[in-house]
């Protein structure tokens, strides 16, 4: 095989990588603008009506497509639903090491204040709501602060972080409740003090087991 010959042959594999990533890109932006469209959809729908009312066919009339586009995105609602949280999981974490950021948390629902009342006011949608704000919560308290414990106190940890979560997440709604009452920023703040007052705790009851452990005979 002459240089040519090769040269031409490496060229044609670049072109069709390029060509790939290109296809590869192009069908990304039509999944993310097909996802919004359903996710528009839902949002003016729970709006108009309140979440149980919605139907699948309500959602899939709203956004023009087919039924097995819904399916080849979402399983149900629920999923659909909880598709407009799933920013906070990458939000909520900036740096390993740094301290739990609930600004996004807060300004999230400040942004959709009459969507999050909406949810909010119907008993199936607040716990769809609240189940995915204290998962990804607890999620984030668990990667940030367990690496730090000793492997016995993971069980313990867990119970905690859990109930963190749920503290927290009742924080965030009784604010929407209320009106907002206070700014985002403030609420960040004092959700960040609540969550240190349990972490202290938890610190300190292991301390205490140290060293009562250090001191028995």
């Amino acid at each position: 095989m002459n240089k040519n010959a090769k040269k031409s042959g490496n060229e044609d594999r670049d072109g069709g990588g390029d060509r790939t990533r290109a296809a590869g890109k192009i069908a990304d932006r039509r999944v993310q603008k097909t996802r919004k469209l359903l996710s528009d959809a839902l949002v003016s729908l729970i709006l108009e009506k309140g979440y149980d009312e919605v139907s699948i066919q309500d959602i899939i009339d709203r956004a023009n497509v087919g039924r097995s586009t819904f399916y080849s995105h979402y399983e149900n609602k629920e999923q659909l639903l909880l598709f407009g949280h799933e920013h906070l999981r990458a939000l909520s974490l900036r740096d390993a090491g740094r301290a739990l950021d609930f600004l996004p948390f807060y300004r999230h629902l400040a942004e959709m204040h009459d969507l999050v009342q909406k949810l909010l006011s119907a008993e199936k949608s607040e716990r769809v709501l609240t189940r995915s704000l204290e998962d990804i919560l607890q999620g984030s308290i668990c990667r940030l602060y367990a690496p730090r414990l000793a492997l016995e106190e993971g069980a313990l940890f867990m119970l905690r972080s859990e109930a963190a979560a749920a503290a927290l997440v009742r924080l965030m709604t009784s604010w929407v409740h209320k009106g907002m009452p206070c700014s985002p920023e403030r609420m960040a703040e004092e959700s960040a003090a609540l969550l240190q007052r349990v972490l202290a705790d938890e610190r300190a009851a292991a301390s205490g087991r140290t060293r009562q452990e250090a001191t028995s005979p």
